[in-house]
């Protein structure tokens, strides 16, 4: 597996992050090795809170959250997830699966990092792969606040009537669009979809992993990852992640916001299913867009830290 690697300039006076860089080497299931980075503030000793990005965001997106539970004792990590931000890149899309995806994650959290008593808090894709990650470790955790996202799931017993799953014409356009257009510069849609008004420098900060379109490789296949088709693999295999959480006992939190465009009931795809996601109700914040952590920083830390304390 050939890889990239951002140069480190690129990542040099973004705003509001100033965190160390930190790295843990993976297997590449190919036989070769490759490195994801991720960020940590707060004491070394306190409950690990682990956030997973999804697309087209990286752990800047976290930036403001990571330093507010530091103040609070918590142990902030942030990933990035491999081919996104400061993390390897392989070359071709078809390197990338969820599959792949959740497997990176798993070796990054529980092997490299050897961590217990997690607070896992996932957001867009980071959803499907945390929740995945979270059905085989979950005597690792602690608890999971599940943001802005859905397990979309297909039960392997039904039969296919129909390939192309209802609703999803306007998806398959934007996974045409991305396919043919490698110069996908997502950071202006990102912009445009945050109901607040980002300054150029943290515009700029989500566009640093990517000096050139050679760089946006992991971030154009999750684009062709999305479930339009019912023969989508990951939707069996998110079936069965979910059948495993059904009695998960954990605290879990839904905090979402209002105004988000792209999974705006995202919550009634884990609530009906999982024990511990059906006894709290969810959070839903004001005035936040897909990306509510951008627009609603305070607010965010403010729930997030609320129930934490909550269950201890």
């Amino acid at each position: 597996m050939k890889l990239r690697k951002t140069p480190d300039h690129c990542f040099d006076n973004l705003p509001d992050y100033d965190f160390a860089p930190n790295f843990v080497m993976l297997d590449d299931q190919e036989g070769g090795t490759l490195d994801m980075h991720y960020i940590e503030a707060g004491p070394a000793d306190g409950q690990p809170v682990v956030m997973i990005h999804g697309n087209p965001t990286w752990s800047f997106m976290w930036r403001k959250i990571v330093k507010q539970l530091a103040a609070a004792g918590y142990r902030a990590i942030a990933i990035d997830m491999i081919g996104m931000g400061r993390s390897d890149k392989p070359t071709r899309m078809k390197d990338y699966t969820v599959a792949r995806h959740q497997t990176w994650v798993s070796q990054a959290l529980f092997d490299k990092l050897d961590l217990y008593g997690v607070h896992l808090v996932l957001h867009d894709w980071g959803g499907i792969i945390g929740l995945r990650v979270a059905a085989d470790h979950q005597d690792r955790l602690a608890s999971i606040t599940f943001s802005n996202t859905g397990l979309p799931v297909r039960d392997p017993a039904e039969t296919i009537d129909e390939m192309a799953m209802p609703g999803s014409g306007f998806l398959r356009k934007f996974q045409l669009f991305v396919r043919f257009n490698p110069f996908w510069r997502h950071w202006h849609m990102l912009a445009k979809i945050c109901t607040s008004t980002l300054a150029k420098e943290v515009v700029a900060g989500y566009a640093a992993p990517y000096p050139n379109f050679r760089y946006l490789t992991g971030n154009r296949q999750f684009t062709q990852m999305l479930p339009t088709r019912y023969d989508n693999p990951m939707l069996v295999d998110n079936f069965r992640a979910r059948q495993k959480l059904a009695a998960f006992d954990k605290p879990f939190l839904c905090l979402f916001s209002d105004k988000d465009i792209v999974a705006p009931t995202g919550h009634q795809s884990v609530r009906p299913f999982i024990k511990s996601a059906a006894k709290r109700e969810p959070v839903i914040l004001k005035n936040g867009s897909h990306f509510l952590v951008e627009d609603l920083h305070d607010e965010y830390a403010a729930a997030l830290l609320g129930f934490l304390r909550e269950i201890g």
